[in-house]
Parts: structure tokens; C-alpha cells; sequence
């Protein structure tokens, strides 16, 4: 399940629910867009249902080692002759980041050959 900020800012994705033992208020356990994990008290939620809405915003913080990785255009690096499907066939060999992230939502991105974009499994959309 999706968790949002009060003015629609995605903040992350619900992991768990947090039960502490002997005692304390439950809450949620969520994977941010930063892919960092925070635990938000159940007093700070406004509404669930399709999503979770936040009663305050929260500031997510990018650990200080990682940064995004923002797709760059693809280009090719090499052409080679294609071997047995006629003169003059080629094709290119792209040159890709090994870890590119959705910079709406933080997760992997796919590179899609046949469109030669990037696209975001949980956004549902092309970058």
C-alpha cells in the first residue's frame, strides 16, 4: 500500500505494521522513495483506504552515501556487422547504468528494447 503526504507527495511503500511489545502505540513500517525504512506512529495517520494519507507531512532524507541515479539518454557505443541477415544489418550495442531509479518513486527502472525508453513497474509509467 501506498503512504502519501497530506499535499500528495508519494512518501513510500507500507513494508509491515509495527506492534512494540509491552506496550506503545502501533504504527506502520514503510520503505521510502529514498529506499530508506521509517516507522510512522499510527497517531500520525490521517486515512487509509486505497492509499494512506498522512495528518503531516514527513521529510524524506537520502542517506548520505546513496544518490539517484537519474536515467541519461541512451547512445550507442559501438555498432558491430550482424553476421547472416544481409548486407548492411546492424545493430547497436548500448552502453546502460547498472542501477537506475524512478526519480517519483525510487524503485528500479526497466529499460524496455523495443521502445528504447525507461519504464516504472510501480508507477506504471515510461521516465
Amino acid at each position: 500500500m501506498q503512504v502519501y503526504n497530506p499535499d500528495g507527495t508519494f512518501v513510500g511503500t507500507v513494508q509491515d505494521i509495527a506492534l512494540p511489545l509491552g506496550g506503545g502505540e502501533m504504527g506502520i513500517m514503510i520503505i521510502t522513495k529514498a529506499q530508506t525504512t521509517e516507522t510512522i506512529p499510527w497517531s500520525k495517520i490521517q486515512a487509509v483506504g486505497d492509499i494512506i494519507l498522512l495528518k503531516e507531512k514527513i521529510e524524506i532524507k537520502l542517506p548520505e552515501s546513496t544518490t539517484p541515479v537519474i536515467p541519461q539518454p541512451i547512445t550507442p557505443s559501438v555498432r558491430e556487422e550482424k553476421k547472416g541477415r544481409g548486407i548492411g544489418a546492424i545493430t547497436s550495442i548500448f552502453k546502460r547504468e547498472e542501477k537506475t531509479i524512478c526519480p517519483t518513486c525510487g524503485k528500479p527502472l526497466t529499460y524496455i528494447e523495443q521502445y528504447k525508453r525507461w519504464y516504472c513497474y510501480n508507477c506504471s509509467k515510461y521516465v
